[in-house]
Order: structure tokens, then sequence, then C-alpha cells
């Protein structure tokens, strides 16, 4: 990407995304009293919400590398939340299911079921905008999880790692059904693949070749 198309659309927003009308971030973050859920919590609100079978495959996929990504963040001398990350990416889809039987959001459906269940705002606020970013992006909080998650979500389709041309290509036939979609998908690609060059730039490495195994990321 050239620099002048890379700083125009880090600092754009998602156009007629209606999140964008919300109060831009900073967030609030939870008080020092709420901890991040832990992964055996996580998993039983899998079994209270009914989430599929391939559905925790993919989450567990997501949070494999989500939190690899936050570790690597630490190793430079950031100072992400490795278990809000872990329990946000977890969580990330648990309305996923409810959602393709009855419509609606599942990044909002998740969120408000996540801040009901654990009373974390900030696996929430991870939750809630693992889709798309729908603000212009500050490079410097890129380090944080709801970017972890998110673009961990796009590096895995089903319960497999892919590249993003390959993610977004299935994500393309599947739910480009109309015009207005296909816009929405290309607009969340491009912005994808600028967050893995920035995040590619602050981990020192090429993420778009690297996939996690055995806990860490290798080429």
């Amino acid at each position: 990407f050239s620099t002048a198309l890379h700083k125009s659309f880090m600092t754009a927003a998602i156009p007629g995304d209606p999140l964008s009308l919300l109060p831009p971030p900073p967030f609030p973050r939870p008080p020092a009293s709420v901890e991040a859920p832990a992964e055996e919590f996580c998993r039983a609100l899998w079994d209270k919400y009914e989430m599929p079978e391939h559905i925790r495959i993919h989450s567990e996929q997501v949070a494999r590398l989500a939190v690899s990504l936050a570790e690597a963040a630490t190793m430079r001398g950031f100072t992400p939340d490795v278990e809000e990350t872990r329990a946000c990416a977890l969580l990330h889809d648990i309305a996923k299911n409810y959602t393709i039987l009855y419509g609606g959001s599942h990044a909002q459906l998740g969120a408000a079921w996540t801040v009901a269940e654990t009373g974390h705002i900030g696996v929430a606020q991870g939750i809630l905008h693992h889709v798309r970013w729908p603000w212009p992006i500050d490079e410097e909080r890129l380090c944080d999880s709801v970017f972890f998650v998110m673009y961990a979500d796009k590096r895995v389709m089903h319960a497999d790692y892919v590249r993003l041309d390959g993610r977004y290509a299935d994500l393309m036939a599947r739910y480009g059904i109309t015009e207005q979609a296909r816009r929405g998908i290309d607009a969340s690609r491009r912005q994808a693949l600028l967050i893995e060059h920035a995040l590619s730039e602050r981990l020192g490495m090429n993420l778009g070749a690297y996939t996690p195994d055995s806990g860490r990321l290798v080429n």
C-alpha cells in the first residue's frame, strides 16, 4: 500500500455503518475488580447458548491466533490484556447461530449477552466490533484485543487458517447478495489488509505469511 492510501484509509470511517453514529473511542475500561472471564466460563456460555460444534472450533482457532498476536505484542513492549483477548475471541460468535435462525446482528447481540453474563465491558466491546471498526483507526491503539480478534477472525475460515484474500472471497460468495452488502464486504477487506500491514510493522513480522503453531506464530 502507498503511504497516502494507508493514511487516508486508516483515518476514514467505514461508510454507511450505523455504529459510526455512536460516540467514538476512547471507551471506558472495566473496573479493576472485574476480571476477564476465564476460558472455562466462556466454554460454559457456549453450552448455555447452544453454540454449534463448528462455531466452537472456529472460535478456538480465532482465540489461538488472537492470543498469539497479544503475546507477540507483549514481547515488543506493548501492554495488551491477553486474557481479555482470549475471552473476546472465544465469545465473539456466541450469538452467531441465534441470529442465523432468527435474524439480527450477532456482534451486537453477542456483546449484549456478554455484558449481562460477565460485566466485562472490554470483552463486550471487542465482540461488538469484531466484524469491522466503524470509526477512523487510531494506529497507536492497534495492539488491543479488539483489533487482535478482528484480524484473527478474518484469518480463520471455518476451522482453517487462510490468507485475507481467501477469507474475503468466501465472505463475498456467501453474503455478497446485494450491492450494498458487496460494498460493505469490500470496505471491510481493505480495512483488514491495512490493519494487517500496520500490525505487521508493530510486531516486526509479516503477518500474512504466519500462522499459529503450538501456541506461537510461525512462518
